[in-house]
């Protein structure tokens, strides 16, 4: 009767120690499957962070790129303008009024002669252009040409040309208004001699401050 007992708590243990066995083993598989979820939860909260985020860019990135075009179209599409060069020829009259020296503006068909044989707007096409400076002996060739619609392959875009032969042999003083960079600069060429046209940014204040105001629409 002991033995058979025995045999049975022997059994009864088995089976419990099983039991703990699988409870343990589940517990373990529910845990691991809690926690992939959870990855895959996170991951895809990730992916889809990063999609936001790279859309938000991406539409900032296409806005930015769009205000440039518009900008850079609308300066295209505007060149100079009559009324413009109305402003300017009133100003040039004035200047000249002030200084004791006499204009002549290039109407767009008669080409204006310098005292130094040079001719506007032909020998934009005719010579090599060079920008100097006052401070400076160095040199730079430019590519620069008659162009008030802004629309040409130029660097530097002339848009109105002022001419004052100022009566002594060769002496003139020739303004190329010019656009560069889409910022206004008021050229001057006053070359005596040699092959090349040796342009400069006049240091005339008032001239310059005048094509700015113009060309910024600020009269």
């Amino acid at each position: 009767m002991n033995k058979v007992r025995k045999i049975c708590l022997i059994i009864v243990a088995c089976v419990l120690v099983i039991a703990a066995g699988v409870v343990v083993y589940l517990t373990v598989q529910s845990g691991k499957s809690s926690n992939s979820a959870s990855e895959v939860a996170t991951s895809k909260n990730k992916h889809k962070g990063s999609s936001t985020s790279s859309s938000s860019l991406s539409q900032s990135s296409s806005s930015e790129e769009s205000s440039s075009d518009d900008q850079s179209s609308k300066f295209a599409q505007s060149g100079w303008s009559s009324d413009q060069e109305a402003q300017l020829a009133s100003f040039m009259n004035r200047f000249g009024t002030k200084m004791k020296q006499k204009y002549k503006e290039y109407n767009g068909q008669e080409s204006i002669e310098t005292l130094a044989g040079e001719k506007y707007p032909d020998d934009f096409n005719n010579r090599t252009f060079k920008m100097c400076s006052d401070n400076s002996k160095k040199t730079e060739t430019i590519n620069i040409g008659w162009d008030p619609s802004l629309k040409k392959d130029y660097d530097y875009h002339v848009v109105s040309i002022f001419n004052c032969n100022v009566g002594n042999p060769e002496q003139h003083i020739t303004y190329l208004f010019s656009v560069h960079d889409g910022q206004p600069v008021a050229l001057v060429d006053q070359t005596t001699n040699g092959s090349d046209c040796m342009v400069k940014e006049t240091a005339n204040q008032e001239v310059r401050t005048a094509f700015a105001n113009i060309f910024e629409g600020n009269n």
